[in-house]
């Protein structure tokens, strides 16, 4: 099925990225695939972070090379700022500490541009519908050091069965009060695994846990 037979629609859709041809590109791409009402544009960071007040805002896509922008870590005042909406970035860099690098700083998905329009769409879509897109090039870059405890199986083989089914309902997008409710347990309770979870996954935040975690239960 195409992009455009599935194609569900949305609010508004801002884009950060400061090359013109390249937002108007996008911009088309989302209005007739993805059904976005309206699409923003933005060419430097900080003016992204301006926009990012828009009404009717329901999905934030951000570009790793712009002026502004120096480090993936800075998306995290994306998040601060509107904790409400999806953060994907949208980059031609396919290295590994760039792509765990903006999940860290809460992005819920990180897409390279060099996918197809179709592909592209399929990945938003998911992110939309409350998943962590991982690409699947991260299981087949090499690991650097300070994240290789967290890319094994040896990781995998010291949780509980009780720490693999939190991870598993992080990986699928689920709230605290969800995985408690499939679970039998108290929110509490759940909140005390993804605690752990996050020390032994080596893990920022529970979206970096979730795209982790997507490799290890793959």
């Amino acid at each position: 099925m195409s992009a455009k037979e599935g194609r569900s629609f949305v609010g508004s859709v801002l884009i950060v990225d400061d090359h013109a041809v390249y937002r108007y590109g996008l911009a088309l791409i989302l209005r007739d695939g993805l059904g976005a009402s309206k699409v923003i544009e933005a060419e430097r960071f900080e003016e992204g972070l301006a926009r990012l007040d828009e009404p009717d805002l329901a999905l934030a896509i951000f570009d790793l090379d712009m002026p502004g922008l120096t480090h993936p870590r800075d998306l995290e005042r994306v998040r601060r700022r509107r904790p409400d909406v999806p953060l994907v970035v949208l980059s031609a860099s396919e290295t590994r500490e760039d792509v765990l690098a903006s999940l860290a700083a809460g992005a819920h998905g990180y897409i390279i541009k060099s996918h197809a329009p179709d592909a592209m769409i399929g990945h938003l879509q998911r992110v939309l519908s409350g998943e962590i897109y991982v690409p699947p090039l991260l299981a087949e870059l090499p690991a650097a050091p300070q994240h290789a405890p967290a890319a094994t199986g040896q990781v995998l083989s010291t949780l509980s069965e009780r720490q693999r089914q939190v991870l598993q309902g992080l990986v699928e997008g689920k709230s605290n009060k969800e995985i408690a409710h499939d679970l039998g347990l108290s929110e509490g309770t759940v909140k005390m695994h993804i605690a752990g979870l996050l020390r032994q996954l080596g893990a920022t935040n529970r979206t970096h846990a979730a795209a982790l975690g997507k490799q290890l239960l793959a």
